[in-house]
């Protein structure tokens, strides 16, 4: 029966590829599209949990949430080193202060200055995290190690843009490489804070020729963010209330406006904003799907009815309606079942082709990452591909009354 069924799938080859396209359409997007917005949903709201406040410079409280923990967008700025230092001093309310960095690039991928403790929590897959009391040490990212051929004690050179002739003259020692997160941590270079700062102020025959006088005056000794864990939520909420809006000014004069935030508050508004975008998505994957499945059962309508004569000959030759029932039963289920494979190969393949997209997010995809609801779209589409050839079946066997 199976190898019938096989050759009457050939020869209705255009037919059957035209139920196969309609299926992959429908069951793809729809899984795609469900597994982008959970893995974004679920990278965005793991890295907020991190820290209960950020300071930074006035401006975009987005954009300082976003630079400072998916490491997205351009810092909004600097602000001074003291900050940290009176942060640090302030034992009632705060169990740990973090200085956070970014300036310059290794073929693309951002760096951050900051210590250890920012790295708390990720594993090292090779070598160790760096020294803190040291600098010209770093640690990268997976995904750096891997596709550009990285290993530990290997020297890096850094720079102002992704040219070779712009890079600094002082290379940065490769001391440890990070376990694959999927996280935005897979595309960074983590070295010291102070690494930033004396490669800025002793940067080499390029440095002046590309960074201005601004950038010169205020890296040395400066921030673009602190990342704080208070101690409980009231005193998150007396932090920010107190740095935002504060002026600091140094000792050289220069005046700097802080702000200062809760991450998850920031984080929630713009989950909010994406989820308005993930419905009409999913409005959209939903009427595709039935755009699709109205294609499906019309055209195996036809396939059946075009059947006729062949199910005639089969009934002369002695061929049971049960049987005939079979037939069709296993030639629509090999379809159905092929196709949502391949769906959802396809779905991966789409995976890993956004991710460059993606990451631009602050968010890695897991390409092997899977849902259980995933598994429940696809077998929901195999279910309606197969449904009009059980409807037809039926049918056909109260009107043929022949039971054998």
């Amino acid at each position: 029966m199976l190898r019938f069924a096989l050759k009457n799938m050939a020869i209705k080859f255009v037919q059957n590829i035209l139920i196969a396209l309609s299926i992959v359409i429908s069951a793809g997007i729809a899984v795609l599209a469900y597994n982008v917005a959970n893995q974004v949903n679920d990278g965005i709201t793991k890295n907020a949990g991190y820290y209960s406040v950020i300071v930074g410079p006035s401006g975009s409280k987005t954009q300082l949430a976003m630079n400072s923990m998916y490491f997205t967008e351009e810092p909004l700025g600097t602000i001074p080193y003291s900050v940290v230092i009176d942060l640090m001093k302030d034992g009632t309310k705060v169990n740990s202060v973090i200085p956070f960095a970014m300036a310059d690039n290794y073929n693309g991928y951002g760096v951050v200055g900051t210590t250890t403790a920012f790295l708390n929590g990720k594993t090292v897959d090779k070598g160790a995290l760096f020294d803190d009391s040291t600098t010209m040490q770093a640690v990268v990212g997976y995904n750096i190690a891997k596709y550009n051929h990285l290993n530990v004690g290997d020297v890096i050179r850094t720079g102002h843009s992704v040219n070779s002739s712009e890079l600094h003259a002082q290379g940065i020692t490769v001391v440890g490489i990070l376990e694959e997160s999927h996280s935005a941590y897979d595309n960074i270079v983590f070295t010291q804070l102070r690494t930033l700062w004396e490669m800025h102020e002793h940067g080499g025959q390029h440095e002046e020729e590309h960074v201005g006088e601004e950038e010169h005056e205020h890296m040395q000794g400066t921030v673009c963010a602190v990342l704080i864990n208070a101690k409980n939520p009231v005193y998150a909420m007396q932090l920010v209330s107190e740095y935002d809006g504060k002026i600091v000014t140094t000792e050289d004069g220069d005046s700097y406006t802080l702000q200062a935030i809760e991450p998850m508050e920031i984080v929630r508004d713009v989950l909010d904003e994406a989820d308005d975008t993930k419905y009409i998505v999913f409005v959209l994957c939903g009427v595709i799907m039935l755009m699709n499945i109205m294609i499906i059962s019309i055209i195996t309508l036809l396939n059946t009815y075009h059947s006729a004569k062949e199910i005639s000959l089969m009934r002369l030759i002695g061929i049971s309606m049960k049987k005939i029932n079979l037939l069709y039963i296993i030639q629509n289920g090999i379809i159905g079942f092929v196709s949502t494979g391949f769906a959802f190969a396809l779905s991966k393949v789409c995976l890993l082709l956004m991710n460059d997209y993606v990451a631009s997010m602050g968010v890695v995809l897991n390409i092997a990452a899977v849902y259980p609801l995933e598994i429940v779209i696809l077998l929901g589409v195999f279910l309606l591909s197969v449904i009009p050839t059980f409807i037809w079946t039926f049918c056909m066997s109260k009107k043929d009354g022949i039971g054998e």
